[in-house]
């Protein structure tokens, strides 16, 4: 009997292991895809991408793409489905960060312009 539960509940566990699923590193590529929902994109369609919170005041998850880009989403809350803004932020030295907003600009005239 102690037997058969322990192999269930190693069976519990492996499955549970394999059903989690692992978040994604966001690409630039991908921001490209996900900027064409325009003001259609949601807190949602984010969330299978690996995010931190990164502010205060207003909730805001911030997306590493690499170490010149990131992604930075910012409103009241994930529960209003809309999100305040959605910035594709260039990083530089000079602490003058550019950034548009990724559901009104073209994003991949601002990578170009900033590589």
């Amino acid at each position: 009997m102690k037997r058969n539960i322990g192999i269930i509940l190693i069976m519990i566990f492996v499955l549970g292991l394999f059903g989690c699923s692992i978040p994604k590193k966001l690409t630039l590529d991908k921001v490209v895809e996900l900027s064409a929902k325009g003001y259609e994109l949601t807190w949602s369609d984010f969330e299978q991408y690996y995010g931190y919170e990164c502010g205060s005041g207003l909730y805001i998850l911030c997306y590493q793409i690499d170490d010149d880009y990131e992604v930075r989403i910012g409103g009241f809350s994930p529960e209003d489905k809309l999100p305040m803004y959605i910035y594709l932020e260039r990083k530089n030295n000079t602490g003058d960060p550019q950034f548009i907003d990724i559901r009104k600009e073209n994003v991949e005239d601002f990578i170009n312009a900033t590589k």
